[in-house]
């Protein structure tokens, strides 16, 4: 049977969205295996976690078809329904051969894009533009960063700006989230079609990554349709922009609370940084839940889940696990070994994580070099958002040293 420990897993608990470790840290240790949420399961321990997402013996839940069956009671008669549509080829909600072609194909087209470049350009740019700045908004520093990148690789027109992106990045990324009013899906739902609306306006560089994906499915023998791309387009953007910004900023806000970091890691060489990478994945990490589904009974100790149960693990707990992590709410920036859980494991192990770990390994010291002028703003406040799967800070107050 489930533990009888009082400890419920509750994210609107006190100071959940502000720091949630306490909290997952007292289910990790004293009720690793709950019942309850929407009728799921959901694990915290790192090695439930781990074994869980290495294993084939279970599929990712069906984001796509989930929202089918949510179109009715959001939108009535009314409206244009494309959440279904919008998630029908997220690859992270994709099972066997779907999935491994969908995979196949856009991990074709990162490879056509100069990504180290675009890196490097983008963090002279957002340093020159922010330099001249007394006072600003992290979200903004990190939020202009990736869109610098996002604006190349998306081929993204001038008509639109960062602030349409990030507001498009987080809207789709609420999809996915646990707990979602109808209000919100609708809202959702108009983002979605916009999204659709730029990826058919395109800007005027020479890159062209829907162009990619087509190319690369008809060459594979995938039929694609026009909604298939758009799937995909808006999955790969929302997890380049969403996630690497909730990253970044929640790295940069410790660097700037503990001032001795920023020290420590400007003399880091390159195998260093690697290192530093690495642990700002594990402390800082956004993605914190992930889903599955078993396809057979499953038996842990003297708990028995069903076949076909909903299951949530908590990447996030695992990755602050004592079992796995010496000190492990302590940023140690030589962590080593560090083998984390941010970006998931086995056949779903994010596609994006080799360019998730350049963007860090390229940006880091010159932002840090850059940053080490300023202090978070204690007068203003730092805002966290309230959502669950993915963690979020909605705004970080920056100004520079007196």
């Amino acid at each position: 049977m489930v533990s009888n420990s009082k400890i419920i897993w509750n994210p609107y608990s006190p100071d959940y969205f502000r720091n949630p470790y306490p909290h997952l840290n007292a289910c990790r240790e004293s009720n690793p295996i709950q019942f309850g949420l929407h009728d799921s399961w959901i694990f915290f321990k790192y090695n439930h976690v781990s074994e869980i997402i290495r294993s084939q013996d279970f599929l990712v839940s069906d984001l796509s078809g989930y929202l089918k069956t949510k179109e009715p009671y959001i939108f009535g008669n009314n409206g244009c329904p494309y959440l279904a549509k919008g998630t029908q080829k997220w690859l992270l909600y994709l099972n066997g051969d779907e999935h491994k072609q969908a995979r196949a194909i856009v991990g074709k087209a990162f490879k056509e894009f100069n990504l180290k470049v675009a890196i490097s350009e983008a963090t002279e740019q957002v340093i020159k533009k922010f330099e001249s700045e007394t006072e600003f908004d992290g979200i903004d520093f990190c939020s202009e960063f990736l869109f610098f990148i996002m604006k190349k690789f998306y081929n993204i027109h001038d008509d639109y700006t960062m602030e349409e992106i990030k507001i498009y990045s987080n809207r789709i990324a609420r999809a996915q989230d646990m707990f979602v009013t109808k209000q919100v899906y609708q809202e959702i739902n108009k983002w979605f079609l916009w999204g659709n609306d730029m990826f058919n306006h395109q800007g005027n560089d020479a890159f062209n990554y829907k162009q990619l994906i087509e190319d690369f499915a008809k060459n594979m023998q995938v039929e694609f349709s026009e909604e298939n791309v758009l799937s995909i387009l808006s999955l790969s953007l929302m997890a380049a922009f969403e996630t690497s910004k909730d990253n970044l900023v929640i790295a940069i806000n410790e660097f700037l609370t503990q001032p001795n970091l920023m020290e420590e890691a400007l003399s880091f060489d390159e195998n260093q940084i690697s290192l530093l990478t690495e642990e700002i994945f594990r402390f800082c990490a956004p993605v914190h839940y992930t889903i599955r589904i078993n396809k057979n009974k499953l038996q842990f100790n003297d708990i028995e889940i069903p076949a076909q149960s909903r299951i949530y693990v908590c990447l996030a707990s695992a990755n602050r696990d004592a079992d796995e992590f010496q000190n492990p709410d302590s940023f140690i920036s030589l962590r080593n070994p560090n083998e984390h859980l941010t970006f998931g494991a086995g056949s779903h192990l994010c596609l994006g994580a080799s360019i998730a770990r350049q963007e860090i390994r390229i940006c880091i010291k010159p932002m840090i070099e850059f940053l080490k002028n300023y202090l978070i703003d204690s007068s203003k406040e730092l805002k966290y958002g309230k959502q669950i799967l993915l963690r979020t800070i909605e705004s970080l107050p920056i100004k520079k040293k007196s």
